[in-house]
């Protein structure tokens, strides 16, 4: 639950962003200052929700790398065309091949 809350709150923190793919949501838009308090408390909540499952050290670590991870991630995939997912799952699926070898 705490990685869906912390996805949540890096989409909606790139969303705000001048370097979104799309022109953006109109509401968002409109509300920038709003939905960055929103999704930081939201990656807040669930840095806590994290804490309470772990102890802190390891749950902000852990909270760190999931959030770079899904900002990347998110990044990455907004600004993906149908040719470079093609040429990036061919890429996968080589490496994964001469990895059995």
């Amino acid at each position: 639950m705490a990685l869906a809350i912390l996805t949540i709150s890096c989409f909606l923190l790139y969303s705000t962003s001048k370097y979104f793919p799309e022109p953006g949501i109109k509401r968002i838009n409109k509300n920038k200052r709003e939905v960055i308090l929103i999704a930081s408390v939201l990656a807040l909540l669930s840095l806590f929700m994290f804490t309470y499952s772990y102890d802190f050290a390891t749950s902000l670590v852990f909270w760190i790398i999931a959030f770079m991870t899904l900002l990347s991630a998110m990044i990455l995939s907004l600004k993906m065309t149908l040719k470079s997912v093609w040429v990036w799952g061919g890429l996968c699926l080589t490496f994964i091949l001469v990895d059995f070898l």
